[in-house]
Parts: structure tokens; C-alpha cells; sequence
């Protein structure tokens, strides 16, 4: 099996809204199960149409299936980014395959964007995706206490990071 990160194409975002209408993977993520197709894909048109210079998004995919699509959103100026990953297909959550893409986006941020920081923001009941981040040996900045109103009660949402000089990789 071939793994490939690579840009988001238009053709991508059907599979994607798949994944944000799945009730496991909504849960974690905070996404709208009934956002219709129509919704779900404007907000994506501006990228299309290159609107948005401070983004990028890709799709991850296993030979040809997607599984998954992460996101970056950076400022050149501070050399900071945030970033996102959704594994949607849950054939392959807990195989490793989020730790790769993860490598391969601080590798692009780091050596090709020339950050110095990138952070995420997780829930603080999706455990998984910390633990993924602890792998990246992330270092947890803080707690925003009961920040947003999740599943119908506050949550606390964490906040972690990781520097240029801290990244394990081959920048």
C-alpha cells in the first residue's frame, strides 16, 4: 500500500463531507452531522479559487482511497502555524497513519513555509488525539477551561505545540 499526502482537489471534498457527516468522527471534531453537500462545499470554494493565501489542505490517502485530509493555516510574518487532521476512514484510525501525516505537514511547515511553531487545539475528550500529539512529543501550552460548548456541556480545550528546535524531523 502506497501512502500519499498530497494538495485537495475538488473532487476530494465529497469523501470529506462523508467523514464530517459520520457520527464517531462528527463527535470528535465538533462538526454539523446534517450540514448538507451544498454547505459543506462553500466553504471551500474561496480556497479553490485561491482567496486564501495563508492556507493549505491536504488530502491523505492510502494508494488511491482517501483517508483522511489535514490542514494549515500560518502567518509568514510571526512564523506560526495551526494545523488540523481528520483520519475519517475508521478502517485506519490507530495504525499509525495520522503519526506519518503529521510528519510530513511539520516537515512542509518547518522546512518549506519556514515556521518556527506550530500548535493544534484539541478536546479535551478526544484522547486519541492526544495521545498522537505526545507522540510528536508536543508540549501541552495550556487548558482554555470549558471554552466551548460541545455535545451539550462546556468543554476544556488544550492547547498544544511544538517548535522548529524541538521537531525530531530533518529540518
Amino acid at each position: 500500500m502506497k501512502f500519499i499526502i498530497r494538495e485537495v482537489i475538488k473532487s476530494d471534498v465529497p469523501t470529506f463531507h462523508k467523514f464530517a457527516t459520520d457520527r464517531e468522527v462528527a463527535y470528535f471534531n465538533n462538526t454539523d452531522m446534517m450540514e448538507s453537500f451544498e454547505s459543506f462545499h462553500k466553504r471551500y470554494e474561496p480556497y479553490f479559487l485561491g482567496q486564501i493565501d495563508n492556507l493549505k489542505i491536504f488530502t491523505i490517502c492510502i494508494d488511491e482511497m482517501i483517508i483522511g485530509k489535514m490542514d494549515i493555516t500560518y502567518d509568514l510574518k510571526n512564523r506560526s502555524g495551526e494545523f488540523n487532521i481528520v483520519i475519517g476512514n475508521k478502517n485506519f484510525w490507530g495504525r499509525g497513519y495520522g503519526l506519518k501525516a503529521l510528519n510530513v505537514l511539520f516537515r512542509y511547515a518547518f522546512n518549506n513555509l519556514g515556521l518556527n511553531r506550530l500548535s493544534c487545539k484539541v478536546y479535551a475528550f478526544n484522547y486519541r488525539m492526544m495521545n498522537l500529539l505526545r507522540k510528536l512529543k508536543m508540549h501541552v501550552d495550556g487548558v482554555l477551561r470549558e471554552a466551548e460548548y460541545v455535545h451539550g456541556r462546556f468543554t476544556d480545550v488544550y492547547i498544544f505545540s511544538i517548535l522548529r528546535k524541538e521537531y525530531e524531523g530533518d529540518v
